[in-house]
């Protein structure tokens, strides 16, 4: 796993001889764990949800835990990216963020707010106006919750 998520991180491609090149390992040990490439693409992501979930739960309100997914997004750019194209792991980001706001409908509009700023972060890579754009989003989004 951690040589699939390697070379997710550095944007080549997952293939059998290239997870088991880089993991010094013969292309057919491989084999016994994943049957194809995209089943090893499939276990990063999730391995990569659960990494983004532990942030986002262990965050103690809901502005802290739209930091934590943001702060995810910007460190596993990549990471991120295939957890919502290859993967399409949407429907478990709504389900966690209904364990941040409990109202279907508002946890819906905090983590498309939250998912289309992060994709829009890989967009304008480095832009200061990301720094200042993210706590005001956050911000309106957990204002609209308390409002309602």
């Amino acid at each position: 796993m951690a040589a699939a998520t390697a070379l997710v991180d550095s944007d080549h491609a997952v293939t059998l001889r290239a997870v088991s090149r880089a993991a010094d390992v013969p292309t057919s040990a491989i084999y016994q764990h994943f049957p194809d490439p995209t089943a090893i693409l499939l276990a990063v992501c999730h391995e990569a949800f659960d990494e983004l979930e532990a942030a986002v739960l262990g965050a103690p309100d809901a502005y802290s835990a739209g930091l934590a997914y943001l702060d995810f997004a910007v460190l596993h750019p990549r990471r991120y990216r295939v957890m919502f194209g290859a993967a399409d792991l949407s429907s478990q980001a709504l389900r966690l963020f209904t364990r941040v706001l409990p109202d279907p409908g508002r946890a819906l509009t905090f983590w498309l707010g939250l998912h289309g700023l992060a994709d829009q972060r890989a967009s304008i890579r480095r832009s200061p106006q990301f720094t200042v754009i993210a706590p005001r989003l956050i911000t309106s989004l957990v204002s609209q919750e308390s409002s309602s």
